[in-house]
């Protein structure tokens, strides 16, 4: 079996690549290079690394007709990325879809589609499940850009599922991080890490008290294969995240004792200006996933942040 995996040189899509390898299948690996690092990618002869784009309407067809599934992951991720490039972000997200979906209803190929948890936007912290609504903010705040393209492709995904009877699987990413993921774009967990790598202080914006949800991207790789697995013809929602929620001061306290207990912790106004929107609390409701996949998440927030500590020590330096 073959498995195209666009977006395969990130932190989820590598992790993927290594749970499709270790399934016996081969994989092929459609990357722009824009935030993946072709690094990330196992040195393994079953691994056909293509750099090109989503949008590439020929490209894609070619790809999908010599696969058995596909994953598409291909983004435009980080919120300082989507502030400085909206456009980006918007172009992959509703056309390079469309024509990873199209290509796939056309070959009858199963499809898991990364969506995000931002479609939920705020809440009280109570847990977000898939019946509920979804609901972001206005459109000309360019925060809610990555999300507004992300439900844009859940309705097309959704839409050639009743249309074409295509297996589909759309899945909400909650928080999924580890020592593949960037600082360089916002990632909270990578940013700690190299703050105390740099010797601090660790910067906390706002007050610290916002609540997240952290999941390790080896077990989302887990989820995504078994929900490719199980993707059915109507089409499924379900949200991929660990409901641990955790306050980003704690966070940033757990990370300075692993890297050094003395080093400060700084509460800091939110860095990308007025006009951006922070958000409260995301907490998902995980018992659609379990429900489908029968897996319970292996690595706690603690062995990630090793992990990250462990990863990224060569690359920030004191």
């Amino acid at each position: 079996m073959r498995v195209l995996v666009t977006g395969g040189c990130g932190l989820i899509g590598s992790a993927l690549v290594e749970r499709c390898l270790a399934a016996g299948a081969s994989v092929s690996v459609l990357d722009n290079l824009s935030t993946g690092r072709l690094k990330n990618l196992p040195d393994d002869a079953r691994v056909e690394f293509v750099e090109g784009d989503v949008c590439d309407d020929a490209l894609v067809a070619g790809l999908v007709r010599r696969c058995g599934i596909l994953a598409h992951l291909a983004a435009g991720v980080g919120v300082g990325l989507l502030l400085a490039r909206p456009t980006g972000a918007l172009r992959q997200g509703l056309l390079g879809t469309e024509v990873v979906l199209r290509h796939a209803a056309a070959a009858r190929r199963p499809v898991f589609f990364a969506s995000t948890s931002e479609v939920y936007g705020d809440s009280d912290g109570a847990p977000l499940r898939e019946d509920g609504p979804a609901g972001f903010g206005p459109p000309d705040r360019i925060r809610f850009t990555y999300a507004a393209g992300k439900a844009a492709g859940e309705a097309l995904a959704f839409a050639y599922a009743k249309e074409y009877g295509l297996p589909v699987v759309v899945g909400r990413f909650f928080n999924v991080t580890g020592p593949r993921q960037g600082a360089d774009h916002g990632a909270v967990l990578p940013s700690l890490v190299g703050q105390a790598l740099r010797g601090g202080p660790l910067q906390v914006h706002g007050d610290g008290g916002q609540t997240r949800c952290f999941l390790d991207a080896a077990d989302a790789a887990e989820f995504v294969w078994r929900l490719l697995d199980a993707a059915p013809a109507g089409g499924l929602l379900v949200n991929v995240g660990r409901d641990a929620p955790v306050t980003i001061l704690d966070v940033a306290r757990r990370v300075r004792d692993r890297v050094d207990p003395s080093l400060p912790i700084a509460l800091a106004p939110a860095p990308y200006g007025e006009g951006f929107v922070p958000i409260r609390h995301r907490r998902p409701d995980v018992a659609r996933l379990h429900a489908w996949t029968k897996y319970e998440p292996r690595i706690d927030l603690h062995a990630t942040i090793e992990s990250c500590v462990e990863g990224l020590r060569a690359v920030f330096r004191p």
